[in-house]
């Protein structure tokens, strides 16, 4: 089973896209950190949340005080980064699996430390593979996605749509 830790903005991007029941049916172990996890405040995202931590396909780890003062002294390539950034970094690091992120400056500091690294444009590529949504329905949450996350590679979310279009 592949193990995958999640920082927020993946969760974000798939809670807004309202795919999380889809994301949770994958045949993953996905996790986050508690400090990650806390970044969740709205109301009616923690509620939506909360059926998948309670039938643990989240797993949230609870980070010790020794582990956070491991990852307070983990060198970074780059400055700036969150505490809670830092802890999937340092998890995924540890656990040697794949974090998932959308923000372009954590992803080339795993890629520095030589973790696998996707984002959410490959979590609906995952979902499709999985036969938990199909191409038409990927094609519709790809448009939307880059309606609600300008951050993330237009040019490769376009492909991706080409590609589902064939």
């Amino acid at each position: 089973m592949r193990v995958v830790i999640t920082d927020v903005s993946v969760f974000f991007d798939l809670h807004t896209l309202q795919i999380l029941p889809e994301f949770f049916g994958l045949n993953w172990n996905i996790q986050t950190t508690d400090f990650v996890f806390n970044e969740i405040l709205q109301a009616d995202q923690v509620r939506d949340f909360d059926p998948f931590v309670r039938s643990k396909k989240l797993n949230i780890i609870s980070i010790s005080v020794e582990e956070e003062k491991s990852i307070r002294a983990m060198e970074l390539k780059r400055r700036n980064r969150s505490f809670p950034d830092k802890t999937v970094l340092w998890k995924a690091r540890e656990e040697k699996c794949t974090l998932l992120t959308c923000d372009k400056v954590l992803r080339e500091e795993a890629r520095h430390h030589k973790i696998e690294v996707h984002g959410s444009i490959w979590v609906i590529d995952q979902l499709v593979k999985s036969n938990l949504i199909d191409k038409q329905k990927a094609v519709a949450l790809l448009n939307k996605l880059m309606s609600i996350n300008s951050r993330l590679p237009m040019e490769e979310i376009k492909k991706q749509i080409e590609q589902y279009n064939e």
